[in-house]
């Protein structure tokens, strides 16, 4: 399943995905999974979720992104939840053109039963359909 929350910049969505994140891993049987672009979160999140920095791993576009979550997976079958902070940021490009990255969660979800969750910016207006269908 992917979930999306979204809304306009500065509405609080970072702040809504930590306390989500915190929540799922209170709970949680298996691995949580934060990515981000940076390690600033690392003091929001609680100790069992494992922060991704994804800086670090020069990701230079959306398959890249997808191939390297098929390796997370690969290397530890009991991630369960993966909370991505600002998609379009990784890439530096508008929502409209991820629509490959949705597609590949999509199947990784389905095939996985990992759940996604992922924040979007902008107006409900805006958002292509790919990204319409997630928002709960």
């Amino acid at each position: 399943m992917i979930q999306v929350i979204y809304g306009s910049k500065g509405s609080g969505k970072t702040k809504q995905i930590v306390d989500l994140a915190n929540e799922t891993a209170k709970q949680a049987k298996g691995v949580v999974v934060y990515l981000d672009r940076s390690n600033h979160r690392m003091h929001d999140l609680h100790r069992s979720i494992r922060l991704v920095d994804a800086s670090h791993f020069g990701l230079t576009d959306q398959k890249e992104l997808v191939s390297f979550i098929k390796g997370m997976i690969a290397a530890n079958f009991d991630i369960e939840h993966v909370f991505i902070d600002g998609l379009s940021r990784l890439f530096d490009c508008n929502i409209v053109e991820l629509g490959e990255v949705y597609q590949g969660l999509d199947k990784l979800a389905k095939e996985f039963s990992i759940n996604f969750t992922i924040t979007a910016s902008g107006d409900i207006d805006e958002l292509p359909d790919f990204v319409k269908k997630y928002i709960g």
